[in-house]
This record gives C-alpha cells, structure tokens and sequence, in this order.
C-alpha cells in the first residue's frame, strides 16, 4: 500500500508541475490584406482576401469563417461566402455601383489549432478628393466554451491526484483519537 501512496504522490507532482509551465498561445494572425490595410485605392477590386500566418479550417463543405465588406453607407457589398484556400480567405464583392471613402473589411475565422479570431480594418476609395482618416484595424482572439488547453486538463488532474492520495493516507494511515 505504501508503494501505491508514493507512486500516487510522485504522479500528482509530475502532472501538477507539467501543468504548471507556462504555455505558448500563438493564434492565426494576418499577415497580408488585399486592397492592402490603411491604403486608398482609386479602384474598389472585384475580391478581397485576407492572408494569415495558419491555415484555416474547413469543415467538409461547412466553412466557419467569414468575411463581410461594408462600404462607407454602411451597407454589404459582399456578393456570397467567404473561400478558403489554406491559409488565404477571400470573398467577391459588387463592383456595380463603387461609392467613394472608407470600406471596412469585418473578418471572422478558425485556424486549424481551434482558435477563433475575428477582425475588421479599412481600406479606402479615392475620387480625387482628399481622403479622409481611416479607423484602426481591430483584433479578437476569442476562445470558446469548448476550447481547454491540454495543460489545464493536466493540472486539475494532478490536483485532483494529489488531493485523493492525501485523503486516502489520512484515512489509512493516519493515527485516530
């Protein structure tokens, strides 16, 4: 019984501190926007596309990941859903009826490590005029319901180890009154 007691201890440390280190959370990030971030473009193109440091998921024909383009009246000119080709989304937009200023690209996707990461920046449309300042783009690195890190799963694990092997010591070994 003694080599269970120690065997259970020597485990519950050995998890609790692989638990314990620290863990490296790098999400899909972007790494190249076309029209380019921030820029003025004197043509809207007929497709945007975003490219990221991972590829993304694609769940058969279910694709999780998005991309909305409005244009300065606030209003959609995306034409359908979003594709994905590994790394790169893209979607097609309405070059019909082209309105001058500030486009914001809305993105919202899944890498293949689970992380969802959603995002807008802005890109504008030149008439000549002098452009006007564009928003900042933004970031979300959002984490789901399901989402558990393989080290959190240990730690509650080795605690829980190491809180039964001392109840059952306490409750077999220890002296009672």
């Amino acid at each position: 019984m003694k080599r269970l007691l120690t065997a259970v201890a020597v485990l519950s440390i050995a998890l609790f501190s692989l638990g314990s280190l620290p863990v490296a959370q790098a999400h899909v990030s972007v790494i190249k926007t076309v029209p380019q971030y921030q820029s003025t473009i004197e043509e809207l193109p007929s497709q945007i596309s975003i490219t990221f440091n991972s590829p993304l998921v694609v769940l058969g024909s279910k694709n999780p990941n998005t991309i909305t383009v409005l244009n300065p009246n606030k209003k959609s000119v995306t034409l359908q859903d979003a594709t994905v080709d590994g790394a790169v989304i893209s979607v097609p937009i309405d070059t019909s009826n082209p309105v001058a200023g500030a486009y914001t690209v809305r993105y919202r996707v899944v890498s293949t490590d689970g992380h969802g990461v959603s995002g807008s920046y802005s890109f504008a449309v030149s008439t000549g005029e002098e452009a006007q300042p564009l928003p900042a783009a933004t970031t979300d690195q959002g984490h789901g319901f399901w989402h558990l890190h393989l080290t959190h799963v240990l730690q509650g694990a080795g605690a829980l180890l190491g809180i039964g092997g001392w109840a059952l010591y306490r409750f077999r070994f220890a002296p009672r009154k």
